[in-house]
Parts: structure tokens; sequence; C-alpha cells
């Protein structure tokens, strides 16, 4: 009978939370806020494959496809700062290919110890004290890009994502988005998503919030659009803080 009553308080609390969250978000999915001359050159490219199973996953937006995901890789990369990586506890390798053919290699890192950052520090400035760093090599048309980024899951409010894209011919910083589409601010103490800019314009998008959804620029080359492609399918497939935590317990 207790038991009974524990399921029937359980289930009552999970509808009510549910009718809070439909309430706050006036009935409708909520959509975060894209720069408007962004919106108005890029249509939104609504992604697939990021829910549901991961082994074997595979992510697709617009002309843009990923190889299946692996979630570990133990083989060492010629790769700038990414040779050797003690500490992390996230792995993923993937590819990112566009409708040419044309593709991009990631190797990308989470849940990074002290004793990993050192080694990041020599291609970026990095907060050696962070507990939340996500960086990505990539390679592609026989080059090389690395994408360091913190605090993806810190309140943007208080201590903001920074980031960077860089490589022969990119730089590109990253911004936290916190407001919802019509100018409202978000109930959410992450980001909803993340721009990619350079000399302050607004040159792609990806939304984390719901299923996620990514914008890409025409004024970026179609290289620089594969790569913007790779980051925003990096950032959709990274984990949680909360799971991050989970693996340190």
């Amino acid at each position: 009978m207790a038991i009974s009553e524990t399921c029937k308080t359980a289930e009552s609390a999970f509808y009510i939370s549910c009718l809070a969250v439909l309430l706050l978000s006036g009935c409708t999915v909520p959509y975060m806020r894209v720069d408007p001359q962004l919106s108005a050159q890029a249509p939104a490219l609504s992604v697939q494959g990021r829910q549901g199973w991961l082994i074997n996953q595979e992510l697709s937006f617009g002309d843009y496809s990923s190889s299946p995901v692996k979630r570990s890789w133990t083989k060492g990369y010629n790769i700038p700062f990414i040779v050797r990586f003690s500490g992390a506890k996230e792995k993923l390798g993937f590819s990112m290919q566009n409708s040419a053919g044309d593709k991009a290699e990631l190797f990308c890192l989470g849940k990074l110890r002290e004793i990993d950052l050192p080694v990041l520090n020599k291609a970026f400035e990095v907060n050696l004290k962070t507990t939340d760093a996500f960086t990505c090599a990539i390679s592609s048309a026989d080059q090389s890009f690395e994408f360091y980024s913190e605090n993806l899951n810190q309140n943007p409010r208080f201590n903001a994502p920074t980031g960077q894209l860089k490589g022969p011919g990119v730089e590109l910083s990253i911004r936290p988005v916190g407001s919802l589409e019509g100018g409202q601010s978000s109930w959410s103490t992450t980001a909803l998503g993340y721009e990619l800019l350079a000399d302050g314009q607004v040159l792609a998008a990806v939304e984390t919030l719901n299923d996620g959804r990514v914008w890409i620029g025409p004024e970026l080359s179609v290289h620089q659009q594969l790569l913007a492609a790779s980051v925003a399918a990096a950032l959709l497939l990274r984990s949680s803080l909360a799971e991050h935590n989970d693996d340190l317990l």
C-alpha cells in the first residue's frame, strides 16, 4: 500500500512538473533567439539523430551528415595538442561530410582533468583550474584546425562560455545565447545555444535546446561552412555537466 501511494505521489509530481513547463513556455515549444541578419540569410536546419540510442549514433542537418559517432578512441593521432590526454573521460570521434563529399575528421575531448590542461595551454589561453573544458581537433583538406571552449555548462549570466575555432584562414569566436525567440529571457541555467562570430558578425549558430537546429551563413566559404557544421555537431553531441559530475563520483 505504501509503495502504491509513493508511486501515485511521484506520478502526480511528474505531471505537475510537465504542466509547469508548458505554462512557462506559453504551451509552445521554446526556441532560441537567432541573430536577425543570420536568420534572414540562412535557413534553420533541423537536426536528426541527436536523441535516442547512442551506439552508432549519426547526426545530420541540411546537407551535412556524420559518420557513426565513436564515444571512445584509444589510438594516438598526429594532430596538434590532442596526442595524449590521460585524464579525459569523454572522447568523441566522427567525421562530417557535405553533399559534395568534402569531409572533416573530428576528435573531441571533454571531462578533462587538470593534468591535461597544460597541453591545451600551448595552443590556447586556458584556465588551468577549469573543470568544464571541451576541445576538438579537426582535420580537413589536409589542414589542421583547433576548437577549444570553457564553461559551456555554466550559467551564462555568471560565467559566460568562451571558445575559439582557429586554423589556416579561419578564426571564429563563440558566444552563448541565453534569450528565447521574441526576446524573452530564458529560465534555463545554461545557454540555449551558441553563435560563431568574426569581427562581431554572427556567421553561424547552433541551438542545443530541444532536438537542435543549425544556421550557417553564406558569407563563409564552402570549406568554412563545413568547419562550422563540424563545430555545431560537436556541441550537439557533447555531454552535459550533470553527466560530467556523475562520472566523477
